[in-house]
């Protein structure tokens, strides 16, 4: 459980500012008895310890056996925590400790963290996305691609749906003849609408496809697509999006 130093947009992407979202991650923490490292001295030294409990005004950690350690932390003006949440690393900064008893325990209060990052790398991870919430993407096809008579094909715009989706790319899905999508074309300003949270604008290219009989006769298609070169701003809004459903996913 290594401390990272992130960069600006790595906080805008990983961090969590909800009071009540940091709170449901803290308590996961502490319920489940997850270990956790707690740098001071400017990251030189770590202890490994247990989030005893968390509220709105601070969590307690448990001290260390050794006084010297416990020492060090009390004068630490900086602290980094580290842990996992479902798996994924969660690591926050607090200001100088205090020695306290907590429940019978020796611990350190720390004062609640105003943001705490979720750090879990998500070009290869992909989101499933349910039926209960679905998501569209709008492509517009034809306009530049001639036809075998040397002619340009009409432009259409047709919304398919999403099976999942990444930073990296996303999967579609549709019914053969609803659109025409080829392997290897690229296909720019598709617009995916991220409900509650905007629409971002994206170039993919596809990069594989292949078709599936459905129950209702027709033959559906399945597309992977990559994204090109991404914008900082959709990768942001859909870095928060898909920590949004995560979470939303992984809560009782």
């Amino acid at each position: 459980m290594k401390y990272e130093t992130l960069s600006p947009r790595e906080e805008d992407e990983h961090g969590i500012v909800s009071p009540k979202e940091i709170i449901s991650v803290l308590k996961h923490i502490a319920e489940n008895g997850t270990r956790v490292a707690l740098y001071f001295v400017d990251g030189s030294y770590f202890i490994m310890t247990t989030l005893l409990g968390v509220n709105e005004k601070g969590l307690w950690l448990e001290q260390s056996s050794n006084p010297i350690d416990n020492k060090r932390i009390l004068e630490s003006d900086d602290l980094t925590i580290v842990s996992v949440h479902l798996n994924v690393k969660v690591q926050f900064v607090a200001k100088q400790a205090r020695s306290v008893e907590y429940q019978g325990y020796s611990a350190f209060h720390l004062p609640f963290p105003k943001c705490i990052y979720r750090l879990q790398r998500r070009d290869s991870f992909r989101l499933d996305i349910i039926p209960a919430k679905p998501l569209c993407c709008a492509i517009r096809t034809g306009g530049s691609t001639p036809d075998a008579a040397g002619a340009s094909k009409p432009v259409q715009t047709c919304e398919v749906t999403l099976m999942d989706i990444s930073t990296g790319g996303m999967k579609l899905t549709y019914a053969e003849g609803d659109i025409e999508l080829a392997q290897g074309q690229t296909y720019e300003n598709c617009q995916v609408k991220l409900p509650d949270m905007g629409t971002i604008s994206v170039t993919m290219i596809v990069r594989s496809m292949f078709s599936l009989p459905a129950k209702s006769g027709k033959t559906v298609i399945r597309a992977g697509c990559q994204f090109i070169n991404l914008s900082n701003a959709s990768n942001i809004l859909l870095q928060r999006y898909i920590n949004s459903m995560q979470r939303t996913k992984n809560t009782p």
